[in-house]
């Protein structure tokens, strides 16, 4: 069997392309896309890892600033403050432990939660619906 050039493997496995929403795109289907009970080789682990937690930290202060001027009724404010605070707690408070399996399950917590960011974020940038009732 050959080996892949770079990397001495046999079996080496896709790269995380390098720009924009790609990356992301990238790091949530690494994690996400994996059955649950098999986790991801540790390298694609440790890497997407890396790629969630900034992009959780950095778009759940968006988000916080965009439902800031928000109307407290709007029903797009609570959900997005929600996932917002919760991205917050796992970039920052939680970690990886010890272990693949720790890893893998702080990796997929992380990737739901920018899956989540990511829907929220661009709900805001749209105009709200307009209720036809009025």
């Amino acid at each position: 069997m050959p080996v892949c050039p770079g990397t001495a493997m046999t079996h080496a496995g896709p790269t995380p392309p390098r720009t924009g929403d790609d990356v992301i795109g990238w790091a949530i289907r690494a994690i996400l896309g994996s059955d649950s009970h098999i986790s991801p080789p540790e390298g694609r682990v440790t890497s997407a890892t890396v790629v969630l937690r900034a992009y959780v930290k950095k778009t759940a202060a968006e988000v916080r600033d965009i439902v800031a001027a928000l109307p407290a009724s709007d029903p797009r404010r609570v959900a997005a403050e929600r996932s917002a605070a919760e991205g917050i707690h796992r970039a920052v408070t939680l970690g990886p432990g010890n272990g693949l399996r720790s890893a893998f399950d702080y990796a997929r917590g992380l990737a739901q939660v920018a899956e989540e960011l990511r829907d929220h974020k661009a709900a805001l940038r749209t105009a709200p619906e307009e209720d036809p009732s009025c």
